[in-house]
């Protein structure tokens, strides 16, 4: 008899990584915004705003997911402040892009960590989500480093799903020479 164990939370490493510019000082900290999208992030602008992460990034529906994420990269990301977007936005509330980007631009932090899910589809008891990462400087409309092809099968409602998650994109990071 042969038993095979495989994990719920299983993410590898990105399938892709791709780092479109250098940090002028190593990354000291940044925001953590989580929406559920298939659209691709060529650019943080009012129309991919309005089309991608205005009513996602804060909305009921992934909110135990993104309190646990922002959990889970706090703590590993220990050395790097990180902050979660509800201490700046009011959860299930809707911003239009100058509000989203007064507060943004009023804040501590230089970066947005911006974690896209995208292929959420149900299979039954499993799910496989494929998330993309994008890392933005605040003033610039291009991500600086994004990341591809992080996949998990399983319930992304459990805090393993986001620490192992959170694991993999600091690796990633670290890699391409955007965190020290």
């Amino acid at each position: 008899m042969l038993l095979v164990f495989n994990s719920c939370t299983n993410f590898n490493r990105a399938v892709h990584t791709k780092k479109s510019g250098d940090l002028e000082k190593p990354l000291e900290g940044f925001l953590i915004l989580f929406v559920e999208t298939d659209n691709e992030i060529l650019q943080l602008d009012e129309e991919f705003y309005n089309k991608s992460i205005r009513g996602k990034f804060n909305n009921l529906e992934h909110r135990r997911f993104r309190d646990h994420l922002a959990s889970a990269t706090r703590y590993t990301f220990d050395a790097v402040k990180t902050f979660d977007s509800k201490d700046f936005f009011e959860v299930h509330q809707d911003y239009s892009f100058e509000e989203f980007n007064t507060v943004i631009n009023d804040s501590d932090f230089q970066h947005l960590l911006i974690i896209s899910m995208r292929n959420n589809m149900d299979r039954g008891e499993f799910s496989q989500q494929n998330f993309q990462v994008y890392l933005f400087d605040k003033g610039i409309e291009q991500p600086l480093w994004t990341g591809f092809g992080y996949y998990n099968q399983g319930n992304i409602i459990r805090r393993p799903a986001a620490q192992r998650l959170s694991n993999r994109i600091k690796r990633d990071l670290k890699s391409d020479g955007m965190l020290m």
